[in-house]
């Protein structure tokens, strides 16, 4: 493939810059919503009604084109997959990200929204919803903080091979 011109790559930085941030910010916010006390049924089922959404809306939309944006970076530009080690510790932790997002938590969410929304007020004393909210409320919290530290490795770049003297 053909390597971007400085334009292009400017172009391709901030589209990748943009999905990352989508992506990091819709997971801060389905963490915040997390920290409701629901006082109903409905609102319980109302804030997992919006955790879904935000993550229908932003967080997959943001991780996949997070990901096509660094593959045409890796493709398109001198960065490579592998060249740095900085690098290689970004696509392992967002690919465990987005597999323990999608397989993990993601049922959890999609559980804890059937049972409020077939038991209403009912769902606030259910032991499987109480238990899969405090794991969605840790783990959404845990996914912010390492797209944070993502964001942190691509600004200081550590791990950098040494230029040979």
């Amino acid at each position: 493939m053909k390597k971007l011109g400085a334009k292009g790559m400017k172009v391709l930085k901030t589209c990748h810059l943009i999905f990352a941030m989508t992506w990091a910010v819709g997971v801060m916010a389905m963490a915040v919503i997390n920290l409701i006390e629901a006082q109903s049924g409905d609102e319980l089922y109302m804030s997992l009604f919006v955790n879904r959404f935000i993550d229908d809306a932003l967080v997959i939309p943001g991780a996949i084109l997070t990901v096509i944006t660094a593959i045409i970076y890796g493709v398109s530009s001198n960065w490579g997959f592998f060249k740095h080690r900085w690098i290689i510790v970004k696509w392992i932790v967002s690919v465990a990200v987005i597999i323990v997002g999608t397989f993990y938590f993601s049922p959890k969410l999609d559980r804890c929204i059937e049972i409020a929304d077939q038991t209403r007020d009912a769902a606030l004393s259910n032991t499987e919803l109480i238990s899969n909210a405090q794991i969605s409320l840790y783990g959404s919290f845990f996914q912010a903080g390492i797209l944070i530290a993502l964001v942190v490795i691509s600004v200081f770049k550590p791990w950098k091979k040494k230029k040979s003297v």
